[in-house]
C-alpha cells in the first residue's frame, strides 16, 4: 500500500500523523490507533484516512481499512484531488487483493492509473500482481521489469544506481523462479527478505519466506521448503498478521502431510 505524503491545512494534524506513523514504525499498534482517531477527529482529511488505512492494513484489519477508505473517497470526490484518488483507488486495489477479490482489485488500479499522467512503480506492481493472480505470468514478469527499471534509471550522488524496491524485486524473483528456473528466483527473494528484515517489516518478511518455500519446493528442497514456512508463521505472529498465520498453517499442515506420505514405506506392513 501507498501512503500519503502529509499536506493538510492543520499543522496540529501534521504533527499527529507523523506521531502515528512513528508509533507504526515501532509496532505500537494500540497507541497509534488513538493518535490517527485524534488527528482524524480535528481534520477528516484524505491524508489522514489513507495513513490510518495503510496502517490497519498492515495488522490484516481489513475491513476496518477498508472503511478509511471509504471515508477517504468520500472525501477526495467532493475536493476532486486527483492525487489523493489516484492513492486511495491504488491502495483500495491492494486490499482487495489481500482480500482475494481480484475483480475488484484489477478495476480500482486501472482507476489508480486512469487519475496519474504516467505510471510509477507503484502502479506497474500493481499490475504486475493482478496479471500474476490471472496467470498471465509473463506478462506480469515484464510489468515488475519495467517497475524495477523506475528505480534503477535513478543515480546517488555518487553516481551509483539506487536499490530496486524491496517488494519489486521479491515479485520479480518469484517470477524468475516459476517461469525460468527456481535457483534463479531464491537470491532476489533472499535480498527482498534482508531488506525487509532491516526495516523491520515482519510481514513483507513473512511473505519474501513463504515464496521462498514455494521455490525450494519445486526444487524438491522440502526440508528447507518447510523451515521457510514455519519461520514465516513466527513472522506474522509477531507482525501480528493473523489471517497471514492461519494461511500459513494451513500450508504448514499440508506439507507435513505429504511428508508422512513420502516417509510412508508399504513394506513395513
Amino acid at each position: 500500500m501507498t501512503n500519503p505524503e502529509f499536506k493538510t491545512a492543520s499543522s496540529q494534524v501534521e504533527w499527529l500523523l507523523n506521531w502515528a506513523s512513528e508509533l507504526v514504525r515501532t509496532r505500537s499498534w494500540g497507541e497509534a490507533d488513538t493518535v490517527f482517531q485524534r488527528a482524524i477527529k480535528v481534520d477528516a482529511s484524505p491524508a489522514g484516512c489513507i495513513a490510518y488505512a495503510c496502517a490497519l492494513a498492515e495488522q490484516e484489519r481489513f475491513n476496518e481499512a477498508l472503511c478509511q477508505l471509504t471515508s477517504a473517497l468520500d472525501i477526495a470526490q467532493q475536493s476532486g484531488e486527483r492525487g489523493a484518488l489516484a492513492t486511495i483507488y491504488h491502495n483500495l486495489a491492494a486490499v482487495y487483493r489481500e482480500l482475494g477479490d481480484n475483480d475488484l482489485a484489477r478495476r480500482f488500479q486501472q482507476r489508480a492509473i486512469a487519475m496519474v499522467d504516467d505510471c510509477g512503480p507503484d502502479e506497474l506492481l500493481g499490475l504486475a500482481n493482478d496479471a500474476w493472480r490471472a496467470e498471465r505470468l509473463e506478462m506480469a514478469e515484464c510489468l515488475a521489469g519495467a517497475a524495477a527499471d523506475f528505480d534503477e534509471v535513478d543515480f546517488d550522488e555518487d553516481g551509483v544506481h539506487g536499490e530496486v524496491n524491496a517488494e519489486v524485486e521479491a515479485t520479480l524473483g518469484l517470477l524468475t523462479g516459476f517461469l525460468t528456473d527456481p535457483r534463479e528466483g531464491i537470491r532476489p527473494l533472499l535480498r527482498a527478505y534482508s531488506r525487509h528484515k532491516a526495516a523491520g517489516e515482519l510481514r513483507l518478511m513473512g511473505n519474501d519466506l513463504l515464496n521462498l518455500s514455494a521455490l525450494l519446493g519445486e526444487l524438491n528442497r522440502h526440508r528447507g521448503e518447510m523451515a521457510c514456512v514455519r519461520r514465516a508463521i513466527a513472522c506474522f505472529d509477531d507482525a501480528p498478521a493473523p489471517i497471514s498465520a492461519a494461511k500459513a498453517r494451513r500450508l504448514l499442515n499440508y506439507l507435513e502431510r505429504l511428508r508422512n506420505l513420502r516417509q510412508f514405506d508399504p513394506s513395513r506392513n
